[in-house]
């Protein structure tokens, strides 16, 4: 039997010094590439999709647009602030998201909030102290359709490997087996944030089971 599935790599395409708006000094940096791979036997054979760069800083580790290669301290700073309120936006509604797809709106479980501080950290950089997950969860909107909206609000200031992250940790929040209604909504929730069809197919194949 062969054993196909997907991995995600992340080359190394540069290295140099620039101004860190998080650090306000110049430090080095690494320009990462994602890459989305076909595997056989868990080594990348088949290239699927590539994903837009982005920059390391190599004091603290935080992530920018491959754009902060040419800002000055000043518009680095503003582009820092602006992307901290960004964050704030994107991880209430992966909180708000998860949390639908999990079923778990007025009693989130220690699960969900595990699964919720592990996106955001893959997906945003950042830890999510266990008060404010409970904080964005239960001050969310009842209404899906809200949720929705918000995610095809924010969709605007995903990579399309971030958009892929929100799907894939949606997917992972609900239960096990994926009933019919929970499908429909991971696949509404992949059309909000402007995957593709195959794209949404085949991330729900991915983790499904997971």
């Amino acid at each position: 039997m062969i054993v196909w599935g997907s991995r995600v790599t992340h080359k190394v395409i540069a290295t140099g010094q620039f101004y860190c708006p998080g650090c306000t000094q110049h430090c080095s940096y690494r320009l990462i590439r994602p890459k989305k791979w076909g595997c056989v036997y868990w080594m990348p054979i088949v290239p699927l999709q590539d994903f837009e760069p982005f920059v390391v800083c190599g004091s603290c580790n935080q992530a920018y647009p491959e754009t902060a290669l040419q800002q000055d301290a000043a518009s680095a700073q503003r582009q820092f602030q602006a992307q901290r309120e960004a964050e704030g936006n994107l991880a209430r509604m992966l909180c708000e998201v998860m949390a639908l797809m999990a079923g778990e709106k007025t009693n989130p479980s220690p699960r969900l909030f595990d699964l919720i501080a592990n996106a955001g950290r893959r997906l945003l950089k950042i830890n999510m102290a266990p008060a404010d997950i409970y904080a964005a969860i239960t001050s969310g909107p009842d209404d899906p359709e809200a949720v929705l909206r918000d995610v095809e609000q924010q969709a605007g200031s995903l990579t399309d490997r971030g958009k892929e992250l929100v799907l894939r940790a949606a997917i992972v929040a609900a239960p096990k087996p994926l009933t019919q209604s929970k499908l429909a909504l991971a696949v509404e929730i992949g059309r909000r944030l402007g995957m593709t069809a195959e794209q949404v197919n085949g991330t729900i194949a991915d983790f499904a089971n997971k």
